[in-house]
């Protein structure tokens, strides 16, 4: 059972510190700039996708990767299965013609009619009637089908027209469907110049069809994945794209590592005061920031260490710190299989309600497209292994404590509301040591073995942070920019709508990520709005 919980929004600052070292080591294979990463009930990430019993799928991590984003959230935390919003976004998605374009089909229809009503005559004398549906008129189902499944690969009608061969073109044609053949062909010669037109809103209005039934009612057939909780229901498919090797052998590498040094000073009854590599210090309550369970007790860290007299730093170590990407697969329009399809969502978002041959919603979903709305997913995360602790306590109870730690069986440990081991097989090794000529206590927590490059399909990794993709979102600046690459004038835009811009040419990522933190930081209570982006030349306030 998962108990790790949510990380509470005080923790901000050490999970921007977290990722933006990340950012650093990584910063040659980002596909897009980390993100800040919030747990919730979902955990940090079973990256083992694999189940090493029966080679299927990792159910657990299906439900972590197929997961929506918080609409709003800073940090991105995760929400939903992103498949419930995509099928509600593309059922009101329909292909649709522009006035003056559906006239013309409507004229060439007109000559064409008695071609298709022979064609509809025939196919209903050999497979029964045709049924409407919403989006498709019998004549088009009919069309969609020859042209989706009576062909390996699928074809389109303007091909079929053209083609010189047509029994080779549609290669899967059974044999009760050789007398459509003629018939069939005769139609899409009578709609002439205008088969460019019937093809769009015939073959689009079946591949709108298709991706949204592959991806309500996954099976074998259209491209639905297993996973290892049942051998018989499927689900829409997502792929992990790093290899498990790859992932296994990055978390092995111990020496790629993220340090967390912070002093740790109590405030108050319920809180505490951090301060990052010696910045400026920040507020969190104790309890969302680290607890220690003595045998039993988890109040050990708030009630005898962390107390008003003592001095107290914790540093951190995350270890093997590596790239997962993953995503939902892709929609075929020549097998018909899967379900990803964003075109006709994204193209639906930008036509409007302009007069004009293409995707349009209707009706408009009530979705909220932007990237401060839940139309979003993960693309990857970084992770770690789940950190070693050396807690360092300067106080005049240092030889108490040393011996409370020293003798305690079970030590529990916690960190931003995360549970970091349990359980006699998963339960950090704790050790302390003493110098009397400082009054001061070192004790030591590291993870088990199993918890390091672990290799089983409970082995989680400690999120340091995350890919976002909102794909219905309008193009952002980063995104314009993204060709541009460093060196180049980095700017951001905070929430008060004034735009910051480097002084001088930064020449990475990492260089970049540090301008805008540095300068967020030297502007209190603002906070970047939206992704930063890169630009040849300087706009708005050049800082410093």
């Amino acid at each position: 059972m998962n108990t790790e919980l949510t990380v509470e929004s005080e923790a901000s600052e050490i999970i921007d510190a977290l990722k933006e070292q990340a950012s650093t080591l990584l910063s040659s294979v980002l596909k897009e700039p980390l993100t800040d990463f919030g747990v919730t009930a979902l955990g940090n990430f079973p990256y083992y996708y694999l189940n090493p019993n029966n080679l299927e799928f990792n159910a657990t991590t299906y439900g972590w990767i197929s997961a929506g984003l918080t609409a709003g959230a800073n940090p991105v935390t995760l929400d939903e299965p992103f498949t419930n919003l995509f099928i509600e976004a593309l059922s009101s998605v329909k292909y649709m013609l522009s006035s003056a374009d559906q006239a013309s089909l409507n004229a060439a229809q007109k000559k064409a009619t008695n071609q298709q009503m022979a064609l509809l005559n025939l196919w209903t004398s050999i497979y029964g009637p045709v049924v409407a549906t919403g989006k498709q008129q019998p004549i088009d189902i009919i069309m969609s089908t020859i042209a989706t499944t009576w062909a390996t690969p699928a074809t389109d009608l303007y091909t079929i027209q053209r083609s010189k061969n047509l029994a080779k073109l549609l290669n899967n044609t059974p044999a009760s469907g050789q007398p459509v053949l003629p018939i069939f062909a005769n139609y899409l010669n009578a709609l002439g110049s205008s088969i460019s037109l019937q093809n769009a809103t015939t073959m689009n209005t079946g591949y709108l069809y298709t991706a949204l039934g592959n991806v309500q009612s996954a099976d074998a057939d259209n491209g639905g994945m297993l996973l290892d909780d049942s051998a018989t229901v499927y689900h829409p498919a997502y792929a992990v794209s790093t290899p498990l090797p790859d992932i296994i052998n990055g978390l092995s590498a111990t020496s790629n590592k993220v340090e967390l040094n912070m002093t740790v000073t109590r405030s108050s009854e319920s809180e505490v005061k951090i301060s990052i590599e010696g910045g400026a210090s920040f507020e969190i309550p104790i309890l969302s920031f680290l607890t220690l369970s003595v045998d039993g007790s988890a109040s050990y860290f708030s009630d005898t260490i962390a107390t008003a007299s003592n001095a107290i730093s914790v540093s951190m170590t995350f270890t093997g710190v590596t790239l997962v990407n993953y995503g939902p697969t892709a929609f075929s329009m020549a097998t018909g299989l899967n379900w990803s399809w964003m075109k006709p969502i994204t193209d639906a978002i930008r036509n409007g309600s302009k007069d004009i041959s293409g995707f349009v919603f209707s009706p408009k979903p009530n979705i909220d497209f932007s990237e401060d709305g839940p139309f979003g997913f993960l693309t990857g995360v970084a992770i770690s292994n789940y950190p070693s602790v050396v807690i360092t306590v300067q106080s005049d109870s240092y030889n108490s404590i040393e011996k409370t730690i020293e003798q305690t069986v079970s030590l529990g440990i916690s960190f931003l509301g995360i549970p970091l081991g349990g359980g006699s097989e998963s339960t950090y090794s704790h050790t302390a040591s003493s110098s009397s000529s400082s009054s001061t206590v070192t004790i030591t927590l590291n993870p088990p073995a199993d918890m390091v490059a672990g290799t089983n399909e409970s082995s989680r990794g400690w999120v340091l942070g995350s890919e976002t993709s909102f794909p219905g979102a309008v193009q952002s600046n980063f995104q314009i920019a993204s060709g541009l690459g460093y060196p180049a004038y980095q700017l951001y835009q905070d929430n008060t709508g004034t735009t910051y811009c480097s002084a001088k040419k930064q020449k990475s990522h990492a260089t970049g990520a540090a301008f805008v933190k540095a300068c967020l930081k030297a502007h209190p209570g603002t906070s970047c709005n939206g992704k930063p982006w890169l630009s040849n030349s300087q706009t708005g306030t050049i800082w410093p």
